[in-house]
């Protein structure tokens, strides 16, 4: 079962050699390795290379052909009744250098339950030993890209899928609270070699933003993971199934590995391509040499035909499980017909807040249209069919007890008005609340609270703008 996959550039100069020893330095450093020094000399240039303990075996190729360098490295080891095999390839060519990491577990047992996926450490051995390359403009690196005041452009070419990365862009947005849902460096650092985590430098840069990309940008705190050439967006909150930052970043993570497994490796930094760049070095080097020996040549022939028949099963597979996607996606569409709405110019403020919205206005409406009515009958269906996130009903409740006891603007009140998504500014004998950043929600709160009920209606008439 394949658990990891990723493929990402480094840096140019880079070759053969410093992909070996890299290799090499990642491997003698796990403790789970029996192999020494001495057994990993690697010592051919054009073929392949093998060596075995009683649990673990190293494969390697080496090839350059057609103004390209391979190297490739399987190293399997079984373990409590698991088979792994990682696979690591490295492809350089004159413009450009890419390495490619996949990692495969099997159980030998079927009673055995497979580990919970994770980065394998060769990903970070490599980047720091070797350096990342630009992917689309964007370096390859395991801190954040911090974008400046003046790089909107840069910014609305990544969410609308302009830039020709490979890799997913994790858009992290400024929160109204002046702060960052999730902790950029330490995302940053686990999405490494992933993906490109690009953070946003404060609000006036957010609602630029969206007037150049049409209301496509996250905002307000929420992290996008924009997809490659305008592949599509999934938004992350802080809140609901993620309660606290380091569960909204658990989730990116699985979010992005997710995505990596399913989609189609680059071929140059597969094992099958470096068995085929194997074997089409071996017949140039006879042809060139005018050998005789048929027997060669049937041997290269035959090695090549193997890397392509592999190349195709890969192909094969990768058909029936796009066929199997789309026909899940069929029979949603084909399930009681659905339904898709455009927001225009408007964004879920927290998890849900949009489904709620028209799923409340819809509640409402059942009563107020010809009973017994075929609009009724849909609405009442629709209703049924999605009861919505209750996400809304919380956040009222939880205004409704913070102002109860109103008296004054303490700790706790103004954490909690934070929280749900306020600034709060003193305006005279008022305090000024604005709503998520927006100048349309905005609401005064007395200095001091007169008694419990002035605090209810205070939350009564903001609850009635905002939810």
């Amino acid at each position: 079962m394949l658990s990891f996959a990723t493929e990402f550039p480094i840096s140019s100069p880079t070759g053969i050699d410093q992909f070996i020893g890299s290799a090499k330095s990642w491997l003698l450093g796990s403790p789970h390795t029996k192999f020494t020094k001495d057994e990993l000399d690697v010592s051919i240039k054009n073929g392949e290379w093998w060596r075995k303990t009683d649990n673990e075996r190293i494969d390697a190729i080496i090839a350059s052909s057609g103004g390209e360098e391979r190297a490739a490295l399987k190293y399997t080891i079984v373990e409590n009744d698991l088979q792994w095999d990682t696979f690591v390839v490295f492809s350089a060519r004159e413009v450009d250098a890419w390495v490619g990491i996949r990692v495969t577990c099997e159980s030998m047992q079927t009673a055995t339950r497979l580990p919970a996926a994770k980065k394998p450490i060769i990903v970070r051995s490599l980047l720091r030993d070797l350096g990342g390359g630009v992917d689309g403009g964007l370096l390859v690196q395991e801190a954040p890209l911090f974008l400046k005041n003046g790089e909107i452009d840069l910014a609305a070419r990544l969410i609308v899928g302009e830039v020709e990365c490979h890799l997913p862009i994790v858009y992290t947005s400024y929160g109204f609270d002046g702060d960052y849902s999730v902790d950029p460096m330490s995302l940053a650092n686990k999405l490494s070699g992933m993906a490109h985590v690009v953070v946003e430098p404060n609000r006036p840069f957010s609602r630029r933003l969206q007037i150049e990309v049409g209301s496509e940008n996250v905002y307000g705190g929420t992290v996008g993971v924009y997809w490659p050439s305008g592949g599509g967006r999934r938004s992350f909150f802080l809140g609901g199934e993620n309660p606290t930052p380091k569960a909204l970043e658990r989730a990116i993570v699985e979010e992005v590995r997710t995505a990596l497994l399913n989609r189609r490796p680059l071929v140059r930094c597969t094992w099958s391509s470096a068995q085929e760049a194997l074997s089409r070095s071996v017949y140039e080097a006879l042809k060139n040499a005018g050998s005789r020996e048929v027997e060669k040549y049937i041997n290269a022939f035959d090695l090549e035909m193997k890397a392509k028949n592999e190349k195709l099963e890969d192909a094969e597979n990768e058909i029936l499980r796009l066929q199997s996607e789309l026909r899940k996606y069929e029979s949603r569409m084909s399930e009681g017909g659905a339904v898709s709405l455009k927001a225009g110019e408007e964004q879920d403020l927290y998890p849900g807040e949009l489904l709620d919205i028209v799923i409340d206005a819809m509640v409402g409406s059942i009563d107020r249209v010809q009973p017994d009515s075929r609009r009724q009958h849909v609405l009442r269906a629709m209703c049924n069919s999605n009861p919505g996130t209750g996400e809304t009903g919380r956040r009222k409740e939880f205004l409704k007890e913070l102002l109860r006891d109103y008296r004054s603007m303490d700790g706790k009140t103004k954490g909690g008005l934070k929280n749900l998504g306020f600034s709060i500014e003193e305006d005279g004998k008022h305090y000024k609340l604005v709503y998520q950043g927006d100048d349309r929600y905005i609401f005064p709160l007395p200095k001091s609270g007169s008694d419990r009920r002035g605090g209810l209606n205070c939350a009564s008439d903001i609850a009635k703008r905002i939810f």
